[in-house]
């Protein structure tokens, strides 16, 4: 989420009604999950503003134990109700994104010297839904949706790039320029029997694959 002075402040205002009326019963708030790995935001923020390298015992989702990894700190990123670091690997010198609530240990990497970043936040995720980030030139994206459902996407877009092709009585067709990444993909989904992608055709092959393979569980 990009936070703005103005959804910063409608934040404010639901917390407030939260508070106010929480045990009245006619307000159904909603039960968001816990938000784990907030304690190493400080840490984090701190290392960013004093340019200081990390030293983080890390475990990704993939593997069975944490390991060590120095980072040279750039960007928070919430999404997903999880926190995540995008930063420099220094042993890899390349650009990682590490999960806050999987870091297991956090410290200050002694004797290494800090690099500056060498990139833009706001170009890093252009062209991304999600915290996945190819930096390569993403493709143009055809979708046709089912004209009630499109409204949902008409009113609340899932890209900046979205922008309606065509319309019709039937159908929607909505296009992007984002990489069809598996945050993407799960948009897609989501839409079940009301959403058909069009292009680019390597996307729909793997659309029909996937879908070919969900069918498989179920015979």
């Amino acid at each position: 989420m990009v936070y703005s002075k103005n959804n910063l402040e409608v934040h404010s205002m639901i917390a407030g009604l939260y508070e106010r009326y929480r045990d009245r019963g006619f307000i159904n708030f909603r039960k968001t999950p816990e938000i784990k790995g907030t304690q190493y935001l400080d840490p984090v923020i701190n290392a960013i503003e004093s340019r200081q390298v990390l030293r983080l015992y890390y475990l990704p989702f993939y593997e069975d134990k944490p390991y060590f990894n120095e980072v040279h700190p750039y960007l928070l990123k919430e999404h997903g109700f999880r926190w995540y670091l995008i930063g420099l690997n220094e042993f890899k010198g390349e650009l990682r994104t590490y999960a806050l609530d999987r870091i297991r240990d956090l410290r200050e990497a002694a004797g290494i010297e800090y690099i500056d970043p060498d990139f833009n936040a706001a170009d890093y995720f252009r062209y991304s839904i999600g915290i996945i980030a190819p930096q390569d030139d993403p493709p143009l994206i055809k979708i046709a949706v089912q004209k009630t459902q499109a409204q949902y996407l008409i009113t609340q877009p899932w890209h900046d790039t979205q922008n309606i092709e065509e319309e019709n009585d039937e159908k929607v067709i909505f296009s992007y320029r984002v990489h069809p990444t598996y945050e993407f993909k799960s948009l897609v989904f989501s839409l079940g029997k009301d959403v058909e992608v069009l292009e680019p055709p390597l996307l729909r092959k793997e659309m029909i694959k996937e879908l070919e393979e969900m069918m498989g569980k179920y015979s």
